[in-house]
């Protein structure tokens, strides 16, 4: 893990860090000095993403959280400030229900399960941050939409809707919250996933299939195609920029359908 201390002296919320997205973005914040407090529903995963960064030399706090219960997302934030004492970075990343239904199948309960745990749970931790970042004039939250938003991808009218939600609630605190010194942008990723990987080494078909869609001629990686933007965005560097949807897909978002 290579340190620059970009984010030294920060205190870094991460939601759906077990794995995949969260778990880079959690690595990076670390990476760069950040003391990240990485959480999610699956308490064992988490402790090996803690226990990775603590053996590369960063600071990393475990806490269990089913992010459709607000009295967790608050005790979280709690157990933050108790320990570190503030929140600079929040990192909504959480997201349940994403696996397709067809819309004669989908169900009030999935449609909770999308919302409660995607825009509504980014909210509640969005409210439990605000005051201590609001105190201390100095704020960066990073929401995580996505393209299927956009349409494109059949059956995943919850998934869409939960993340055009999340999209809308990031551009209206943006509105509200750069003058508490608070930034507020949202990242639309498309990186390369484990079934992803797999899939595309069945055979170079595959591979040819997935990579066409993405002008760059390959599929980003998480560590390295991910990670840098997060840091900046949690960074002073980022601290004109608010209300901005990054696209980090490799220009898929604008390629043909």
């Amino acid at each position: 893990m290579r340190h620059q201390g970009v984010l030294d002296g920060k205190v870094a919320i991460v939601s759906g860090a077990r794995r995949g997205i969260g778990k880079a973005e959690a690595r990076a914040l670390a990476a760069e000095g950040a003391k990240v407090v990485a959480c999610d529903l699956a308490y064992d995963d988490l402790v090996a993403v803690r226990d990775e960064i603590s053996a590369s030399g960063g600071e990393c706090l475990a806490l269990q959280c089913d992010v459709r219960e607000k009295d967790q997302i608050e005790e979280v934030v709690n157990q933050t400030v108790e320990k570190y004492g503030s929140i600079d970075i929040l990192i909504n990343n959480a997201q349940g229900a994403m696996d397709p239904v067809a819309w004669e199948d989908l169900t009030d309960e999935v449609v909770q399960m999308s919302l409660y745990s995607g825009p509504v749970a980014s909210l509640r931790f969005m409210q439990a941050c605000f005051p201590h970042m609001k105190n201390q004039n100095w704020g960066r939250i990073i929401n995580t939409a996505s393209t299927a938003a956009r349409g494109g991808v059949s059956n995943l009218g919850h998934y869409a809707m939960a993340k055009g939600a999340i999209a809308s609630l990031t551009y209206a605190a943006a509105t509200d919250w750069s003058r508490f010194g608070i930034t507020v942008n949202v990242i639309y990723p498309a990186v390369v996933t484990e079934p992803m990987k797999q899939w595309m080494a069945i055979s170079p078909e595959n591979r040819q299939t997935v990579e066409s869609a993405f002008p760059v001629g390959y599929v980003g990686d998480s560590d390295t195609d991910l990670g840098p933007v997060i840091v900046f965005l949690a960074s002073d560097a980022s601290r004109y920029l608010t209300g901005h949807p990054f696209f980090i897909d490799g220009g898929a978002a604008y390629a043909p359908r």
